[in-house]
């Protein structure tokens, strides 16, 4: 037998295998001393871990290049990651938590290396009423952090923070955390640390249970036990040297390897004791048996495990750190394990091997005997049956929702998480994860066209479903400027020329008063006339009596009176008149320099052009400011200076006539003086009676005008009150979100009260604007995605056809990580399911020399994994309600489908050991002979990642789950049903194109009554 045994094996695979044969001593030896050496003399695997991870994302990921670009036009250009620091106090935030506040401030500006900005509202009015709550509980700092999430540096500064604040004087009853994305990260590391020794502990004590219960020797068990203990100090050893000599590991690294290492270490330990066993029944001495083993199972065990370090080795080629970081230590620790089964392990067992014990012999009965008997008299039900219960589980997989949520990822108890916590219920849903986009112009946008285009953007993406809130330089406060819209501008110019109407209206009754005084004046001038005329020729008349005269003189001064007031009357009517109209002129100028500028605006601004409603305003706003600039202010200075020219005129006259009934009252005194002075009279009443005559022909051609006057006035007060209506109706029009007017001049940016808005959306230079988004769900939901993106190309389309059409879009924030995320995982599982695939393809080709068992076996082993994440979806987001976290799916398909491969190459190598010859009672032998084997491997491999269910962080939980759940559907119903079924229906075609050969021992039809016995 031992000489049939080495001529069947490879020779040099065969010599590695036997090599713990050969020299049992010093590979034990050698083994452990390596396990002791790596143990004692390197640091622990968790603190190298700590040291030695990788960032999140790729540093040239979209989210972190617009990061980069958004602190070096804003902040200090160092900035990698943001820290919240938040504080609370339940009954209301004292003057001791501000000041702890500050003191935080000042500590953390002092650490320019650890920290390079700090956002806070000390000292900043406008940034207080956003960083504290409305309820005056809690209030929130922001520290931009010098390390990239995820990096070694960022869990020294998260712990560094957190000394920090735990040295501040918090009053009694109030608490801090510090919280963000490289917090959650360090407390999801802290928590897979420690659940690593939990794991140990639990796989360790399921696997002792499960092995007393396969072989009920504690021998056996010893020997797998010490081999795993070996291997998985080996392992980690080897891990921790390649971490301090710079390969990069995952938070997830400890976890994994040791699951992998006690499932697969244990697994090859069974496949090599069972052999030994079955070949020690058979009646072969203790070293032949191990021999047979090492070498009959040996050259399986390489290709399942070389299967499992090629898929692991696949992850090294991803982008996100979770997987490029597990991958490659994945295949170190397989490649370990493997090698201390196939030397250590047969050197233990040439030393232990009678204690070890025989195989009994299947019992024709037994539960495998039936299951082999089945599978060989009915394949096609079987199959059936097999596939069915793998689509129905496999059904539910399109319903997964991702998650990349690292809040539920974690027990909610975590300080990072409780921070979350505080915030979300003292602020606005998401106001402390807003999204930003920034647009980056090649010139400055700090002009009145390239606002209004930043305007547009600003409710493009307010438009976009699910968005709450936009802020921008446009609309600082989350809603647009009202100054700055035309409409509001069209309503304060109507209202200008709604006064101006008023104000002529008003003006209307002493303009008829004035009308009227005119009238009385030129009666009353008529009647001086009449009076001096006929004084003129009482002086004829003179010397026949005094008497006559004295009457005469009487009635000429109470003429002369009586035109002194009228005229004293038209003086001040004129003068209000002028008044009125130079204020109404002045008004109007005020209104006609307005138009002019907005006319001037909406000529430059193309939008308005586009828009028909604000083309056609334009138009009637230029025909208004033409009639008013060329018609209406020269009429009314004209107007204003005739008024004005009348109220001189009129108080020279006024101040005459009081003169003159001076004079006459005098004349009517002296009686006496009259003869002498009665050739001046003459002289003086002819001149009276011309000029009064004149005066009362002025007076009375006055009158005319002021009514001419009157009616202008009118038609300027309707025109104004029709102008008003006009562009009332234009502002209903235009203020609407469809007109989309708005006009902001560029030196409103240097207001002081505008100072925290610019500096807050606007760099120094002007060239890049910063738009802050908040939406109404998660962000880091599908929702949330979907949000992201749709905003990004909402702003991307708004700026097409303006001048900012050639200006860059890019987007950061919470939502930009799950989006970066999103991305980066489907570009690695389509990299990671291809390549996986066709390396597992491969290997079963070149394991089994054949083309037509392979893509069975390999579409059995996608089924069985598309399965077993239907049913981890149908468990943990159907039933429990949690969504499926991102990183499961890869690694779960990466480890089912090597392992998977592991047991196909098992047993599709046990039925080639028969030539190429193959029958149903073939497959039925060798079903009944390897079944124990398969399940209990597959049962210990399950049981080391059910440990996982004892974590309490959800990603291993839920990894744990499904690669249990595969491995248990792959080893009862693929392994035990569904290959062997494909098999014998197949028989002899398996092996295709491969000649066939029939073992000269075996003959088929032998095996066919055998079976069917």
């Amino acid at each position: 037998m031992e000489a049939s045994v080495n001529a069947g094996a490879p020779g040099r695979l065969a010599r590695l295998c036997t090599a713990g044969i050969r020299f049992p001593r010093l590979v034990v030896v050698g083994w452990l001393v390596a396990a002791a050496a790596v143990t004692l003399g390197l640091p622990s695997l968790p603190s190298v871990v700590e040291r030695s991870s990788a960032a999140f994302l790729p540093e040239d990921a979209p989210t972190l290049t617009a990061l980069h670009d958004m602190d070096e036009a804003f902040g200090s250009g160092r900035t990698e990651s943001f820290a919240y620091i938040v504080f609370r106090n339940e009954n209301g935030l004292s003057a001791a938590d501000t000041l702890a506040y500050r003191d935080l401030v000042r500590t953390l500006g002092a650490n320019q290396e650890r920290v390079s900005e700090v956002q806070h509202f000390v000292g900043n009015k406008d940034a207080r009423r956003h960083l504290v709550s409305k309820d005056g509980q809690a209030a929130y700092l922001v520290a931009g952090l010098t390390s990239g999430i995820g990096s070694p540096d960022s869990e020294q500064d998260i712990h560094w923070l957190r000394e920090r604040v735990a040295d501040l004087s918090v009053p009694r009853g109030s608490s801090a955390y510090v919280t963000g994305d490289p917090a959650m990260i360090t407390d999801l590391t802290t928590e897979v640390n420690e659940a690593s020794v939990r794991i140990t502990v639990v796989s360790g004590l399921l696997l002792v249970i499960i092995l007393l219960i396969i072989y009920r020797r504690v021998t056996t068990v010893l020997v797998s036990l010490v081999s795993i203990g070996v291997a998985l100090a080996c392992a980690r050893g080897v891990l921790a040297w390649a971490g301090m000599q710079g390969m990069s590991l995952s938070t997830y690294t400890d976890a994994f390897v040791t699951a992998i290492v006690l499932g697969a270490g244990t697994d090859y330990c069974v496949f090599l004791i069972s052999r030994f066993r079955e070949a020690y029944g058979r009646g072969v001495d203790a070293l032949p048996a191990v021999e047979e083993a090492a070498t009959r199972v040996g050259p399986a065990l390489v290709a399942s495990a070389g299967t499992v370090i090629l898929a692991a080795i696949c992850l090294g080629f991803t982008k996100l750190a979770i997987f490029s970081t597990t991958g490659p230590p994945m295949a170190i620790c397989v490649a370990v394990t493997v090698a201390v089964s196939l030397t250590f392990t047969p050197a233990l067992m040439v030393w232990f091997g009678p204690r070890i014990g025989p195989a009994r012999t299947p019992a024709p009965t037994s539960a495998w005997s039936r299951v082999g008997r089945l599978v060989a008299r009915r394949p096609v039900r079987v199959l059936v049956a097999g596939t069915a219960v793998l689509v129905v589980l496999a059904a539910f997989l399109p319903t997964m929702v991702i998650s990349y949520d690292q809040r539920n990822s974690q027990p909610p108890d975590t300080p990072s998480n409780k921070g979350l916590a505080v915030l979300e219920d003292h602020f606005p849903r998401n106001e402390t994860l807003p999204d930003y986009l920034l647009l980056e112009s090649t010139h400055d946008m700090r002009n009145s066209k390239d606002l209004a285009v930043l305007n547009e953007v600003s409710r493009a993406v307010a438009k976009v479903d699910g968005v709450s809130s936009v802020r921008s330089i446009t609309q600082p406060a989350g809603e647009p400027l009202e100054p700055a819209s035309i409409a509001r501008q069209l309503k304060r110019l109507a209202t200008g020329l709604g006064r101006a109407s008023d104000g002529l209206e008003e003006g209307q009754p002493d303009l008829e008063r004035l009308s009227s005084g005119s009238a009385q004046l030129a009666d009353a001038i008529s009647r001086v006339a009449d009076g001096a005329g006929r004084a003129q020729g009482g002086a004829d008349r003179l010397a026949n009596g005094t008497s006559d005269l004295a009457n005469g003189l009487g009635r000429a001064t109470e003429g002369t009176r009586d035109a002194a007031h009228g005229a004293r009357q038209l003086q001040t009517g004129a003068a209000a008149l002028a008044t009125g109209i130079q204020t109404a002129h002045d008004q109007v100028t005020v209104v006609v320099s307005s138009i002019g500028l907005i006319v001037q605006a909406l000529d430059r601004d193309l939008l308005c052009t586009a828009d028909p409603i604000c083309r056609r305003s334009r138009e009637g706003l230029a025909d208004i400011h033409r009639g008013m600039k060329d018609e209406l202010l020269p009429g009314l200075q004209e107007a204003a200076n005739g008024a004005n020219l009348i109220a001189r005129k009129q108080g020279s006259l006024a101040d005459g006539l009081n003169d003159l009934a001076s004079g006459l009252s005098q004349a009517e005194r002296g009686a006496d003086r009259i003869t002498e002075g009665q050739r001046l009279l003459r002289t003086r009443l002819g001149q009276m009676a011309d000029g009064t005559s004149q005066i009362a022909e002025n007076a009375e051609a006055f009158a005319p005008g002021i009514k001419d006057l009157i009616r202008q006035t009118k038609e300027l007060a309707q025109n104004l009150e029709t102008s008003e209506s006009y562009l009332r109706t234009v502002n209903r029009q235009a203020d609407t979100p469809e007109a989309g007017g708005f006009y902001l001049p560029a030196s409103a940016l240097d207001d002081q009260r505008f100072a925290y808005a610019r500096s807050v959306f606007l760099s120094p230079d002007g060239r890049v604007a910063r738009i802050q988004v908040t939406g109404d769900s998660d962000p880091l939901s599908p929702d949330g995605l979907r949000r992201f993106e749709e905003s990004q190309a909402a702003a991307e389309n708004a700026l097409n056809r303006t001048r900012l059409e050639g200006a860059t879009v890019s987007g950061t924030g919470a939502a930009g990580l799950g989006a970066d995320l999103n991305r980066y995982l489907y570009e690695d599982a389509k990299l990671v399911l291809a390549a996986v695939l066709l390396i597992v393809l491969l290997l079963l080709i070149i394991a089994l020399r054949s083309l037509a068992a392979p893509l069975y076996l390999l579409a059995s082993v996608a089924l069985s994994c598309a399965a077993a994440l239907g049913l981890t979806t149908l468990v943990f987001q159907g039933i429990l309600g949690h969504d499926i976290q991102f990183a499961v799916p890869v690694i779960t398909f990466v480890l089912l489908v090597a392992v998977g491969a592991d047991y196909n190459i098992l047993l599709m190598s046990r039925m080639r050991e028969n030539g190429t010859t193959l029958t149903r009672g073939a497959v039925a032998e060798a079903v009944t002979l390897t079944g124990p084997v398969i399940t209990s491997a597959g049962i210990i491999f399950a049981s080391t990642f059910i440990a996982l269910l004892t974590s309490p962080v959800v990603t291993l939980v839920e990894t744990g789950f499904a690669v249990a759940a595969g491995l248990l559907l792959d080893t009862f119903v693929v392994r035990s049903l569904i290959v062997p079924a494909c098999a014998a229906l197949l028989e002899d075609h398996n092996w295709w194109p491969a000649r066939q050969i029939q073992n000269p021992g075996l003959k088929g039809t032998q095996i066919r009554k055998a079976s069917s016995a």
